[in-house]
């Protein structure tokens, strides 16, 4: 099975493509979330530091 060809002109998204795309979206909100508890709660350093380090692993992926 060959791949597409990404420089094929009107080329659209597969499904798999806009799938994996959301799970990053998902990841993403979830640390957020996560960031967004800790700023509550009164600890930011820990949230921020947790939040940078969860980013950074989502962004290598």
């Amino acid at each position: 099975m060959a791949g597409r060809d990404s420089g094929e002109p009107h080329r659209t998204s597969t499904p798999l493509e806009l799938f994996f795309d959301l799970c990053f979206v998902v990841a993403v909100a979830q640390a957020s979330g996560s960031l967004h508890a800790a700023l509550e709660t009164g600890d930011p350093v820990t949230g921020v530091l947790r939040f940078a380090l969860v980013f950074f692993t989502i962004w290598w992926a």
